[in-house]
C-alpha cells in the first residue's frame, strides 16, 4: 500500500483545477475560487462537527449519574444501568413515601446518600397509585411496575430491587428505618 502525504492534497487540488481550467479561463481563477469556497465548506462543517460534540458533552455530564454505594450494589448485583439503578431506587423510595408520613420520610431522606438524585431519576408516574392509600400494596405495586417499565426494566425487577434498597437503608440507616421502609413499601 502506498503511504501518501495527505498533508499535499490541497496544494495538489489547486494545481489540478489551475491546470485544467487554465485553457478556459486563462488565469485559473475561477477554479481556484472553488477549490477555496469547498475548503471553507469543509472548515465550516468541521466547525460544525466541533459544536455538536461539545453540545452532546455538556448535555450527558447533565445527566445525573451519581453513584451511591446504594447504586453501585444495584448496578453490581442486578447487572442494570446506573440510569435505571437510580431511578428504580428512586421510585422505590417515592413508592414509600406516599405511605410514610412526612416526619419520617424526611428522615429516610437524611440518612440515604444520594436520595435528591434517585428521586429526580425516578419516572414520573400518574394516577391513583401515587395518591397514597389508593389500593395500599396493589398501588403501590402498580406503581413500581409502571416505573420499571418507564426504565425498560420489566416488572418483576421490582421484587429483586426492593430486597437490595432495603438491605442498604438496614446497613446506612439502622434496623428500625429499614422497617420502616419495609412496612411503607407493603402496608
Amino acid at each position: 500500500m502506498k503511504n501518501y502525504h495527505y498533508k499535499y492534497i490541497p496544494a495538489i487540488l489547486i494545481s489540478i483545477a489551475t491546470a485544467g481550467c487554465a485553457g478556459t479561463s486563462g488565469t485559473g481563477q475561477s477554479a481556484i475560487d472553488t477549490v477555496d469556497r469547498g475548503l471553507a465548506t469543509v472548515g465550516q462543517t468541521a466547525q460544525t462537527g466541533r459544536q455538536t460534540i461539545e453540545a452532546g458533552t455538556a448535555i450527558a455530564s447533565s445527566v445525573p449519574t451519581t453513584q451511591t454505594a446504594l447504586t453501585e450494589a444495584l448496578v453490581g448485583q442486578l447487572g442494570v444501568t446506573q440510569q435505571q439503578a437510580l431511578g428504580g431506587a428512586g421510585a422505590i423510595f417515592q413508592a414509600a413515601k406516599t405511605n410514610m408520613t412526612q416526619q419520617a420520610f424526611a428522615g429516610l431522606s437524611q440518612s440515604v446518600p444520594g436520595m435528591s438524585e434517585m428521586l429526580a431519576a425516578a419516572p414520573q408516574v400518574g394516577g391513583a397509585a401515587m395518591l397514597g392509600g389508593a389500593g395500599g400494596t396493589i398501588g403501590t405495586m402498580q406503581s413500581l411496575y409502571s416505573s420499571f417499565r418507564q426504565l425498560n426494566l420489566s416488572p418483576g425487577m421490582v421484587n429483586q430491587f426492593i430486597p437490595v434498597v432495603v438491605d442498604h437503608v438496614s446497613t446506612t440507616s439502622g434496623q428500625a428505618t429499614s422497617n420502616l421502609l419495609r412496612s411503607a413499601l407493603m402496608p
